[in-house]
């Protein structure tokens, strides 16, 4: 090989990679703390109404209820850890008339599912530290609880919750 080819080779892979370095950092890792306001932000947007914020104790982020338009019961929206680590302290069951779903990135679960959550939050990293995602890598998937023939609840695209844009939007809106 020449001289000057090697060099360019070289070259190529220092660049690319003091690039991947600097966009791996361009975007920080959603938390359960900046999940919440694009979580509220997002239900807002489809005519929920935060009722309430409900803990369940110990390190465990706070699950959200709302008020849905044209339902009797409300609907539970929750951060949780992408590694069903906390599903161990909580009753699997959803309660009486509700539908329960796991919701990740652009997937979502009747049941946990840590090995399709691990694959996707690899998946969308990859993707974010090369600049190739709108969604910001985050530990943190959402559990929705709706209650069962509700439409406008279960007509929410929580998918924004994790775009860059919007959690960056929803950190600037005026809190409800």
């Amino acid at each position: 090989m020449r001289a000057w080819a090697g060099h360019a080779v070289f070259a190529a892979v220092l660049i690319g990679s003091l690039a991947a370095q600097e966009r791996a950092a361009d975007p920080p890792e959603a938390g359960a703390s900046l999940l919440e306001p694009a979580i509220l932000h997002d239900a807002a947007s489809h005519g929920l109404k935060l009722r309430q914020r409900r803990t369940a104790g110990g390190n465990m982020p706070p699950a959200l209820v709302f008020e849905a338009p044209g339902c009797s019961l409300p609907v539970q929206v929750s951060p949780r850890l992408s590694n069903f680590e906390e599903e161990s302290l909580m009753d699997y069951a959803p309660e009486q008339g509700y539908t329960r779903r796991y919701l990740y990135f652009d997937r979502s679960w009747d049941k946990p599912a840590p090995r399709a959550a691990f694959l996707q939050r690899m998946k969308y990293w990859a993707l974010a530290m090369f600049g190739l995602t709108d969604y910001t890598p985050s530990r943190y998937l959402i559990l929705v609880e709706t209650p069962k023939n509700c439409q406008s609840a279960e007509a929410v695209d929580w998918r924004p919750v994790w775009k860059r844009d919007y959690l960056a939007g929803a950190k600037t809106a005026p809190a409800q």
